[in-house]
C-alpha cells in the first residue's frame, strides 16, 4: 500500500500542493493530513499513519520538512521504518 503524508503548521496554509504533488507521482495514494507543528514527530494523524503501515508498505512526503524538522528525530524513524520494511 501506499500512503501520502502532507501536513501545514496553521490553518493559513494549504494542503493542496503537496496532495498533489503526492498525487502526481503516486496516483490512488492514500492521503493522510493534518494541521500540525513540524517541531516533533509526535502528531495524532502522522501516529495514525506510523500505526497503520507494515511491511512492504510505502510513505511519500512531498517533502522531508513533513516528516519531521529535526535531522536526530527524521533519521531515528527514517531507521525504524527501514528496520519494519516501510519504504520512504
Amino acid at each position: 500500500m501506499i500512503y501520502g503524508y502532507v501536513r501545514i503548521s496553521t490553518k493559513k496554509q494549504s494542503l493542496e500542493r503537496q496532495v498533489r504533488n503526492i498525487q502526481k507521482s503516486f496516483e490512488g495514494a492514500v492521503i493522510f493530513s493534518e494541521t500540525y507543528t513540524g517541531k516533533n514527530i509526535n502528531r495524532p494523524v502522522f501516529e495514525k499513519l506510523l500505526a497503520k503501515v507494515k511491511s512492504g508498505d510505502t510513505i511519500v512526503f512531498d517533502s522531508v520538512s513533513r516528516m519531521s524538522r529535526d535531522a536526530t528525530d527524521g533519521f531515528n524513524l527514517y531507521k525504524e521504518l527501514y528496520n519494519k520494511g516501510v519504504n520512504l
